[in-house]
């Protein structure tokens, strides 16, 4: 790693630990073995490091979206065990991946007192995944696969608790048994979405 991207990393590690406000630029630059003047070289102020992480964020977050929202038109059909894997690598590449963990723990840490950072919580933690999670929903029931209900009304069954378990297991510094939890609350809670709103043929 470069000395930039290795500053990244111990600013990522310490604003999701202590938050934003507890971690210094000494704190930073400590962790990586470097002096301060050699910090600022990279960037010039503390909030700096943590745009550029946001930037990252944004820029992942959208491209995966874009993605799934491409992906959408294009289901034809649907099964439980195709329904399951969408699910798993759900959770997988985004509630899972390291990085974005530990921005949606930073962002959950400093939306009590960042009007900035609360926009961005509500955006990607709330507002984008229902509203991508109500196309999903719209798109299976004109596949057949669901029942007519409101398809918004879906979205918030089949993400509430992905939300609900990520905030339980994932939402600190967790171990891989928390990480294993997270997925086994969501893969029944996911089972639980189909019993009650899959279409019986």
């Amino acid at each position: 790693m470069e000395t930039k991207e290795l500053i990244q990393e111990a600013a990522l590690d310490l604003f999701s630990r202590k938050g934003f406000d507890s971690s210094s630029v000494r704190d930073i630059a400590a962790q990586i073995g470097i002096k301060d003047s050699s910090l600022y070289f990279h960037f010039k102020s503390k909030q700096a490091i943590l745009d550029s992480l946001m930037d990252r964020f944004i820029h992942i977050s959208r491209q995966m979206m874009e993605g799934l929202d491409e992906g959408i038109s294009s289901i034809t059909a649907m099964d439980d065990e195709h329904f399951y894997a969408v699910t798993e690598q759900y959770i997988q590449s985004y509630f899972m991946d390291t990085f974005i963990c530990r921005i949606l723990m930073i962002l959950n840490h400093e939306r009590s007192h960042n009007d900035q950072l609360r926009e961005q919580y509500v955006y990607w933690c709330i507002e984008k995944p229902l509203d991508f999670q109500t196309a999903v929903m719209k798109r299976l029931q004109d596949i057949g696969y669901l029942k007519k209900e409101n398809p918004r009304h879906l979205a918030l069954e089949y993400y509430s608790p992905v939300f609900l378990f990520f905030n339980q297991y994932m939402n600190h510094v967790c171990t891989e048994k928390d990480t294993e939890q997270f997925k086994q609350a969501v893969m029944t809670a996911a089972d639980g979405f189909l019993q009650t709103y899959r279409k019986e043929n």
